[in-house]
């Protein structure tokens, strides 16, 4: 029909035309895959820097409630002394004197259960890093550095020493 009435020469032409638009197309088809690839490149490094940046923070948040909770127990610890001190002189039968050492219990219990530890150096060798020396005190009768006596609780807060036990340490008399 309209190819049947064109000449040799116009179709030779047009056919020309048709595979020079072709190789256009094929060439633009090239570039658009080239570009998609790259922006598949681009999402999956974004997608991956994303996660990383989920992870992290959610580490930081962590380690900002443990540094938190951290100083927060750290400062409770002298009150949980105090009130150790004062249940300590307290009489023994006064039912007030009874709620207290619930109360007492319960709170060392919940403050035992976010992570604190006392530290006990009864017995032990002095550690400097768990134990701070109030006293030396000159003796036979223990070895050389060994905690005498526990002056004051040392606490801990998951592995961390937060307050160091005060401790009378034992040493070798002079002379």
């Amino acid at each position: 029909m309209k190819w049947e009435k064109m000449k040799k020469d116009e179709l030779i032409k047009k056919c020309k035309e048709f595979d020079e638009k072709i190789k256009e197309l094929e060439k633009k088809i090239e570039e658009l895959e080239n570009k998609n690839k790259d922006l598949e490149d681009y999402a999956k490094r974004l997608k991956a820097q994303f996660e990383n940046y989920k992870r992290e923070a959610a580490e930081d948040r962590k380690k900002i409630i443990k540094n938190a909770n951290e100083y927060l127990v750290s400062k409770i610890t002298s009150i949980l002394d105090d009130f150790e001190r004062a249940l300590k002189s307290a009489k023994e039968d006064d039912p007030f004197v009874d709620g207290m050492k619930k109360i007492y219990k319960k709170f060392v219990s919940t403050l035992e259960s976010e992570g604190l530890s006392i530290i006990d150096p009864s017995g032990k060798k002095f550690d400097p890093f768990e134990h701070e020396a109030f006293e030396k005190v000159e003796t036979e009768e223990h070895d050389e550095y060994s905690v005498i006596e526990v002056v004051e609780k040392g606490y801990k807060f998951h592995s961390k020493v937060i307050k160091p036990a005060k401790v009378k340490v034992a040493v070798k008399p002079k002379g």
